[in-house]
């Protein structure tokens, strides 16, 4: 399905604007990716542009997970998937606390299957936003990652203090300040990404950094492409803005 296609469903819709979604999209094809894990959903907007993405190249799967409490969503990716009709390449899972029991039972069934192992190419944690479970949601993916395999890590720059629906929370009222104040995604990276030498860094760009695992056959991944496409939307949306202003 074509970009301009998709995204007339999914504009407007959070929490992926279209221009992230764009990048999303032409990552998937310039790269060819085919096995996609994707650690938080929500509405299933940056699952349908992923998806989308699956049907230009002919083949793929997305196995997308959340908690439960995201069917309640509206939209739901449920519907979502069903306007646009991508619901073949996507597989939804709801987990009843976080995507760590998930992501355990895949590598459970991979140490029980040696001949049937899933694996993916591509993992985009957009989910916790946490050290606690972030951090560890990390060293899973990287036994469920193929060598060559990037994940995209979501909102480096956030914190419990920022966010405009937790902040003034009674759970985040009581963290301590350090934890309340700490970007922990960013955390993750520095603290257990960048000292793993099985990982480098690809591109950290706006609110994304994107790491790859390193395999001995690896193709450069060129990303300027993708955000100068960005940069570009971007410019045109605020000339519009000054011309409707006047």
């Amino acid at each position: 399905m074509k970009f301009e296609e998709v995204e007339k469903y999914l504009r407007g819709i959070p929490h992926t604007p279209s221009d992230d979604g764009r990048i999303l999209y032409e990552f998937v094809l310039q790269n060819k990716v085919t096995n996609v894990l994707e650690l938080g959903f929500q509405h299933g907007v940056s699952s349908n542009y992923l998806a989308a993405a699956l049907d230009e190249l002919g083949k793929g799967k997305i196995l997308t997970i959340d908690r439960e409490i995201t069917r309640s969503e509206s939209p739901s990716i449920y519907d979502l998937s069903k306007q646009t009709g991508l619901e073949r390449y996507i597989e939804v899972v709801f987990a009843r606390s976080t995507y760590i029991w998930e992501l355990r039972k895949l590598i459970k069934y991979n140490y029980e299957n040696p001949l049937k192992k899933r694996t993916f190419d591509f993992c985009f944690i957009d989910g916790a936003h946490n050290f606690e479970t972030d951090g560890f949601a990390f060293y899973l993916v990287d036994l469920l990652l193929d060598e060559g395999g990037v994940i995209l890590f979501d909102d480096i720059n956030w914190s419990y203090h920022n966010s405009p629906t937790l902040k003034d929370t009674d759970f985040v009222k009581q963290m301590a300040v350090d934890e309340r104040e700490a970007e922990q995604i960013r955390d993750v990276i520095e603290l257990l990404v960048y000292p793993n030498n099985n990982y480098e860094l690809i591109e950290i760009k706006n609110r994304w950094a994107w790491f790859r695992k390193k395999s001995s056959t690896n193709n450069e991944i060129d990303l300027t492409e993708l955000y100068k496409n960005q940069k570009v939307s971007l410019q045109l949306k605020n000339i519009l803005k000054s011309i409707l202003k006047k």
